[in-house]
């Protein structure tokens, strides 16, 4: 068995300490001002179809209760109604972070 061998990708070490600390620097802004997020109204949920369908829109996380979800066409939900989407970088699309349980 006649094998090439793959080079060894070079790292450049500088350039990954300066995307660390802006990661780092980043994560350290959105723990000290605050994570935005934002909501989109779940297919199966009885408030689906208020407003633009599948669109996202921003949230708050209110007080413990039913309806805790703030914000959106109908001003509250609860979260078992709303996906929900974290913004972690602006030139980025948002990071889906819960998801409907599957029938299966």
């Amino acid at each position: 068995m006649n094998q090439k061998s793959t080079p060894f990708r070079k790292v450049d070490t500088e350039l990954m300490r300066e995307q660390f600390a802006e990661i780092e620097a980043r994560q350290t802004a959105l723990m000290q001002d605050g994570q935005r997020l934002l909501g989109r109204i779940r297919k199966s949920s009885k408030y689906y179809g208020q407003g633009e369908n599948d669109a996202l829109f921003p949230i708050s996380i209110g007080f413990a209760g039913d309806y805790c979800v703030h914000g959106g066409p109908g001003g509250q939900y609860r979260l078992k109604d709303v996906d929900l989407f974290a913004v972690f970088d602006d030139q980025r699309p948002p990071t889906q972070i819960t998801y409907e349980p599957s029938d299966s």
